[in-house]
């Protein structure tokens, strides 16, 4: 019986590491947007979720959020599926679909006006909520948690400094080919700026918290013993990744993405300074005057360093209005197709075909817009009214999760911090871009999600706590 215990233990830390080791694998070729990386990674992921449920079951802690989301999966992959095959009597089909078979003799009708690219983009919906489901079955304690989210900054660093080389040796190239867009900003693995930006933001906030624990370590850790010099150095070298993280953020010159990593760090890092040493197991309480002063001096501190580094964001923001970026611009022409399309949608994948009828001449005639700029408008555009009220379920759900968290966890109740501030980080930049429909970055911050998520449901009393808080 204990050897099979022992056997089981070592198995999930196993495929933990294999885990943390495929979201890296999906970031690195240029975010997965390619199909061989995807599939590679979907065949990895899907495996290993299989694997993980036969073996461990349905996570403890974390089981109502486990079910909710795995009800999501089926409830949107199925709506899709639906999307594209034909319903009796041509019901609910889209009206072009009664254009081509005038003109052209068409038999077919279904929702969605491309149901072949509805039908691949199922893999798109299911490989983050796959890896998020597979990350609570892997997560079980706050140990493994922690370690998934030190993997996944340790691999932000890296490629943080990845990207700061290339861009200053060799700029016109990304990864290993010739780089076509962007050429004035670093775009690390990924091949659009805003995604790397949101990716790097991410990564500060990972970085910040990974530094912080190393550096209350080595505080605590006794002088003249050994490994305390070994602690050293990996107090300056995560250090130093975090530094970086935070270079390649300002080179990505991303105005949104700068913005929301700010107010992302606004929110996590004034209590993180106040409760630096929270942690500790006797605690010595300070006046609530002096805690306020360093709350304040947080935030200072991050405005300042917004104003210092993010000189080139503010003035491509100030030079270039709202109205005169396109992204904006082809909003009015967005919401006219969601509302003749609101119901049923127009099939997910489907807004390059779409929003074509829809485009406004003002906004130029040059370039093609295969997508939105806005995660929420395509998604609605696309799966029709199911997607707000999967995305307000989903907020829902985490906000949940994160007020039990802030309730009931002590020693880490920075990490709940760390999701919240994370989570509106990436909520904010969808709004004006797609960095969450990039397969690899998705994966990356679905992964992050099960980790803080399995933190913030964790027992605060449990042998893991004492043991690692």
């Amino acid at each position: 019986m204990l050897s099979n215990l022992i056997n089981r233990k070592v198995l999930r830390e196993v495929l933990l590491v294999a885990f943390i080791g495929l979201v890296i694998l999906t970031l690195i070729p240029f975010g997965s947007v390619t199909p061989f990386p995807f599939t590679f990674a979907a065949i990895g992921m899907f495996s290993l979720a299989i694997i993980s449920a036969l073996l461990f079951g349905e996570p403890r802690q974390s089981r109502w959020v486990f079910s909710i989301a795995l009800f999501l999966l089926v409830v949107l992959a199925g709506w899709t599926f639906i999307q594209t095959i034909e319903l009796p009597f041509n019901w609910l089909a889209h009206p072009a679909w009664g254009a081509a078979r005038d003109l052209a003799g068409v038999r077919y009708a279904a929702i969605s006006v491309e149901p072949a690219d509805t039908l691949a983009s199922i893999l798109l919906i299911a490989l983050p909520f796959v890896t998020f489901l597979t990350g609570l079955l892997l997560c079980d304690n706050d140990q493994r948690s922690r370690k998934v989210l030190a993997g996944l900054g340790l691999s932000a660093g890296v490629i943080a400094v990845f990207g700061l080389l290339q861009f200053s040796m060799f700029p016109n190239i990304l990864i290993v080919v010739e780089k076509h867009a962007y050429l004035d900003s670093l775009t690390a693995v990924f091949v659009n700026r805003n995604t790397a930006a949101t990716f790097l933001g991410l990564g500060v906030l990972l970085m910040l918290t990974q530094v912080r624990e190393i550096t209350r370590a080595y505080s605590k850790y006794p002088p003249g013993e050994p490994g305390r010099n070994i602690l050293l150095l990996k107090s300056w070298i995560y250090v130093l990744l975090l530094c970086a993280c935070f270079t390649a953020l300002m080179l990505s010159h991303s105005r949104a993405g700068i913005f929301a990593t700010f107010v992302g760090a606004l929110i996590y890092f004034p209590w993180l300074v106040v409760n630096w040493n929270s942690s500790r197991r006797f605690l010595r309480l300070e006046p609530r005057w002096r805690s306020l002063l360093k709350f304040l001096a947080g935030g200072i501190f991050v405005v300042v360093l917004l104003a210092m580094f993010a000189g080139q964001a503010i003035l491509r923001a100030q030079e270039r209005r709202l109205e005169d970026d396109d992204r904006f611009c082809i909003l009015p022409g967005i919401w006219r197709a969601i509302s003749d399309h609101w119901l049923t949608g127009t099939g997910l994948g489907t807004f390059r075909t779409v929003f074509s009828a829809y485009r406004d001449p003002a906004c130029g005639i040059f370039g093609i817009f295969d997508r939105a700029h806005n995660f929420y408008l395509e998604g609605f555009l696309g799966l029709g009214i199911i997607f707000p009220i999967a995305a307000i379920l989903v907020f829902s759900v985490l906000a949940k999760v994160f007020w039990r968290g802030i309730a009931d966890r002590r020693r880490l109740r920075h990490y709940v911090l760390l999701g919240i501030a994370a989570t509106v980080l990436v909520a904010l930049h969808a709004a004006v871009d797609f960095s969450l429909q990039i397969p690899g970055f998705a994966v990356f911050f679905a992964a992050f999600l099960s980790a803080v998520v399995s933190i913030s449901l964790g027992r605060s009393q449990s042998e893991t706590d004492r043991q690692y808080a």
